[in-house]
């Protein structure tokens, strides 16, 4: 650039010259064609003796600027690489994915970033650590070491760092810092390759039960005979050696009491011929030897023989007090279920309700290991009995359905193997029909305005068995007038009650309002029922329904309210006027007359008012007069007064 724009002030500097010394007019030609060649060397003498000495200054100042171009030239040159070498940058070789290893929780590898002079603040940077979610690599890049001191070069390493299994695929390169600006390295994409210790599982995936001071436990299916021994066509149970690696693992061995007893995959299945033995797997995806591949820990193998019901105690409950006729039941009734359990391990009990619905819950009574139990004396200690006890205080009507026990064994971590099952009774149940007086439902009474009308339907809920007879033992009162089913008063109508088939023993009154009006919030509405128990007075909050108006404000009509509002609005007023007017406040202010002490001083001193006229005026009157002096000639005054007229002001 430097010799580009000397080369532009030589031409401007040789055409100027030229024309001065051979082109006197205005042509394109010379005058002097003669002289051409003695002119090109006058010319060229006279650009180096005169110009160039001209142009030192700017000549300079191109230079300075080519020094800092070859600066920024020689910047970009500088190369910035990842590489798994502390070599300088033109041995270094730019690594395009980055291999960790996990051994434990640190990587055996070191990754470098070098470059070279005069760089400097060299880092590691995530790429797309935002976009995958990767919190923690962050941190753990901001830590790398500089071994630049050591190098010889800038260089900084990542080694032994704890890494994360989610961070394969995550993109990072490197940066360094040179003339407020930054040169960044090729992308590298991470690939953590690990393998977590395996562990044996189901077929389903859940591990073994940890039992108490006894170690992990699986269960295999052992149906005995006479002589206590398993028989050998029971159930077989298939085992997994599950590993979270990557690359998955490809090659799994499993271990009876510490020796290998084969290789063919992941899985294995079991019988009673592992009953008693410990068992253990172990997996590899290369990244270990095959004397160091990680091996699960053990877990012991024994019998196991699914939980069962032996007997309950429903039938004959329902025969006996407190029960009466059709498996009735009174309210407030205490009942004591029983079920004897047997199973190896040992079993546990869950008691399920099931709802007049189809829903099915958990008894009111303690469950699973929870529960009462008694162990019952069995001949054969192979197995476990136990008796198992669920004491219920029949509280409302929610206790109503069928009652009944299962037996249950936890053979894994997972969901346990039950007889019968949880979700429906087997061949016997209890079944509880409560009897008591009305009740009000846990369900609040509500209100659903009619589409495309200004009638409203209010829905009551109530419990009660046996059903109140009808018409008289459910009525709703409005305002103390009593409706049956089918009654109307004014604008109110008893429709009818209907079965709730949510709730057990449940049912709901409906009451049509017809239009509905503003006064109607006011109404006082009771519902009254009653049966052979007992009686029950719900009172349906009409106010509360109808938009949240509580009761006291409701409570008188609204022209009376809007009279009561204009009344006290007036004396208010009145009484703001007298206030005003008393302490004359705003437009009520007196307005007084301004009084000039001055004038109350002329009064007393008897002066008179004196003016200025526009010229000055002698001291004597026309007729040579002058002006007069009066004195008082009270002598009981202590001063004398003097009195001017007019004409003597000046």
């Amino acid at each position: 650039l430097a010799v580009i724009s000397l080369l532009y002030r030589f031409t401007l500097s040789f055409s100027s010259y030229n024309n001065g010394g051979g082109d006197d007019d205005d042509d394109d030609d010379d005058d002097d064609d003669d002289n051409d060649e003695d002119n090109d060397d006058v010319n060229i003498m006279y650009f180096i003796e005169s110009t160039l000495p001209a142009h030192y200054f700017y000549l300079s100042a191109d230079l300075r600027y080519f020094t800092l171009l070859g600066q920024v030239t020689q910047g970009s040159g500088i190369k910035v690489k990842i590489s798994d070498m502390p070599f300088p940058v033109p041995n270094a070789q730019q690594l395009n994915q980055i291999v960790w290893t996990m051994l434990g929780t640190a990587t055996k590898e070191a990754i470098y970033c070098v470059s070279e002079a005069p760089v400097s603040q060299l880092r590691f940077v995530c790429v797309d650590c935002y976009q995958k979610n990767i919190t923690d690599m962050v941190n753990v890049l901001s830590s790398a070491q500089d071994l630049t001191r050591e190098a010889g070069f800038p260089t900084v390493a990542l080694r032994g760092i704890a890494v994360n299994t989610n961070w394969t695929g995550a993109t990072i390169m490197c940066q360094a810092a040179l003339n407020g600006g930054t040169i960044d390295s090729a992308p590298a994409i991470i690939d953590v390759r690990y393998l977590k210790q395996p562990h044996v599982v189901d077929t389903s995936g859940q591990g073994p039960i940890l039992i108490a001071n006894q170690g992990y436990r699986f269960f295999v299916e052992c149906i005995r005979t006479n002589n206590g021994l398993c028989q050998q066509n029971g159930r077989r149970k298939t085992l997994r050696c599950a590993v979270q690696s990557h690359p998955p693992a490809t090659i799994f061995r499993w271990l009876k009491n510490g020796i290998v007893v084969s290789g063919n995959g992941a899985d294995i299945t079991i019988g009673t011929e592992m009953i008693g033995q410990s068992i253990q797997c172990s997996a590899n995806n290369g990244l270990f030897s095959d004397g160091e591949m990680p091996t699960s820990q053990a877990v012991q193998i024994d019998p196991y023989t699914a939980a069962r019901l032996v007997q309950d105690n429903f039938q004959a409950m329902q025969n006996v007090a407190p029960f009466q006729s059709g498996s009735r039941i009174d309210m407030n009734q205490q009942i004591n279920l029983g079920c004897q359990v047997e199973g190896n391990p040992r079993p546990v009990v869950f008691w399920k309700l099931k709802k007049s619905n189809g829903q099915v819950v958990d008894a009111a009574c303690p469950q699973g290991f929870e529960g009462q139990y008694q162990e019952a004396p069995l001949e054969q200690r192979t197995n476990i009995r136990l008796n198992a006890i669920c004491s219920l205080r029949i509280a409302n009507y929610t206790f109503s359905g069928q009652y009944w026990c299962a037996a249950c064994s936890f053979v894994s971590q997972g969901a346990p193997e039950c007889s019968p099952s949880l979700d429906s009774p087997g061949t016997t149940y209890l079944n509880v029909q409560v009897q008591g007086p009305p009740t009000q439902s846990d369900t609040l009474p509500s209100v659903q305005k009619l589409p495309s009308s200004d009638s409203a339907v209010v829905v009551v809920h109530y419990c009660a068995e046996p059903l109140p007879k009808l018409p008289r033992d459910i009525v709703f009162s409005v305002d103390q007038n009593e409706l049956q089913i089918g009654q109307t008063w004014q604008n109110f109508r008893f429709e009818s009650t209907t079965q709730n088939n949510t709730v057990p023993n449940c049912h709901l009154a409906k009451l049509l309002i017809s239009p509905v009006s503003d006064t109607d919030t006011n109404r006082q509405v009771v519902l009254k029922v009653q049966n052979t128990y007992g009686s029950k007075h719900i009172t349906v909050p009409l106010g509360a329904l109808f938009g949240g108006q509580s009761t006291t404000m409701s409570s008188f009509p609204s022209w009376f309210m809007a009279l009561l509002m204009m009344i006290i609005f007036g004396v208010s007023l009145s009484l703001l006027i007298m206030f005003c007017i008393k302490k004359s406040l705003f437009c009520f202010r007196k307005v007084k007359p301004t009084v000039n002490s001055y004038d109350d001083k002329k009064k007393k001193t008897n002066m008179r008012e004196t003016y200025r006229e526009d010229g000055p005026r002698s001291l004597y009157q026309a007729s040579g007069q002058p002006v007069e002096v009066i004195r008082n000639e009270s002598r009981t005054d202590s001063a004398y007064r003097l009195y001017l007229s007019k004409e003597a002001v000046v």
